[in-house]
């Protein structure tokens, strides 16, 4: 069984599935950035291969649709001293 990222975690815990979750993402960052965010790319975090490149108000953006904290967001995808 692969293992579950802290990420899907964060997803699972507000309800949202990736593809919900990328639709509130573009939403809000129309506004911000009016960069998208694709499908994709959700997968690579969740699947723990990829770790997002966020503006500091695309930060807040997602911080907000996951109702969690900077800390808890930062914490979700692997770092370089992970083994």
């Amino acid at each position: 069984m692969a293992k579950r990222t802290k990420f899907i975690k964060l997803l699972e815990h507000r309800g949202l599935t990736q593809e919900k979750f990328v639709e509130l993402v573009q939403n809000a960052w129309r506004t911000i950035s009016g960069r998208p965010l694709s499908r994709q790319a959700v997968s690579a975090w969740v699947n723990g291969h990829a770790i997002p490149n966020l503006s500091p108000a695309e930060t807040l953006a997602v911080i907000e649709i996951l109702e969690c904290t900077l800390t808890e967001l930062a914490l979700a995808f692997p770092h370089e001293d992970d083994s």
